[in-house]
C-alpha cells in the first residue's frame, strides 16, 4: 500500500479523474499510461516520493509529470513521438525498390539472374541513393518484400562437376575466415 501524504500534488475534480481513466484506459503507450498514473495517485492525495517508488520513476518526474498537467491537460501528459531527422534516402528508395525489381538484373550489368540485397544497395548507390544493404533489406522488410536468397552451388547432378562442388565446399569453409581477414586490413576513409 502507497503511504498517503500530507499535501496532495494536484487537486483533481471528478471530471478530471474521469478524464485521467479514460484516457489511461485508451492509451497504448506506456509512458503515457504511467504518466496518467501518477497524476492520479497524486491527486489522490499520495505523497510523490510514493508515488516514484511504485512506478519507478524519479520523484522528479512525478513533479514534472504534475506541471505538464497543470498546464496542458491530458495532452501534456501524452509521450509524443522525439524529434530527430527525417529519413530522406529511406523514403527515395521505398519508392524507387519496387520499380527496379520489376526488372531485370542483369539490364542494370549484374551477372546474376535474380534481385541480391547487396545488388539493390549498389544500384541504389548509382542513382544517387546512398543506403546500406542492411537498411536495403529493413525496406524490404518493412515494404513486405522477400528476396529468394541465392545459393551457392554447381549446377548439374551429384556425379558431375565433382571438382567444381568440391570448390565450392572448400570455400564455404574458409569464406567466413577470409571476410574477417580483408574487413581488419581494410582502410576507412
Amino acid at each position: 500500500m502507497i503511504p498517503i501524504g500530507r499535501k496532495a500534488g494536484i487537486k483533481l475534480s471528478e471530471k478530471e479523474k474521469n478524464e485521467l481513466q479514460s484516457a489511461r484506459k485508451s492509451t497504448k503507450d506506456v509512458g503515457s499510461f504511467r504518466a496518467m498514473t501518477g497524476v492520479l495517485l497524486r491527486g489522490e492525495g499520495y505523497s510523490a516520493e510514493a508515488v516514484a517508488e511504485s512506478l519507478g520513476v524519479s520523484q522528479k518526474q512525478v513533479f514534472m509529470w504534475c506541471k505538464a498537467y497543470r498546464e496542458k491537460g491530458v495532452k501534456g501528459l501524452v509521450l509524443c513521438k522525439p524529434p530527430g531527422r527525417p529519413p530522406t534516402e529511406g523514403d527515395k528508395a521505398k519508392k524507387r525498390i519496387p520499380e527496379l525489381l520489376k526488372k531485370d538484373p542483369q539490364l542494370f550489368g549484374f551477372l546474376k539472374g535474380r534481385w541480391v540485397v547487396r545488388d539493390i544497395a549498389k544500384q541504389l548507390k548509382k542513382e544517387g541513393i546512398d543506403l546500406s544493404f542492411q537498411s536495403v533489406d529493413r525496406i524490404l522488410h518493412d515494404l513486405e518484400i522477400s528476396l529468394k536468397r541465392p545459393k551457392l552451388r554447381a549446377p548439374g547432378s551429384i556425379h558431375k562437376n565433382y571438382r567444381k562442388r568440391k570448390e565450392i565446399t572448400n570455400h564455404k569453409a574458409i569464406a567466413g575466415a577470409l571476410l574477417k581477414k580483408t574487413n581488419r586490413y581494410s582502410i576507412s576513409g
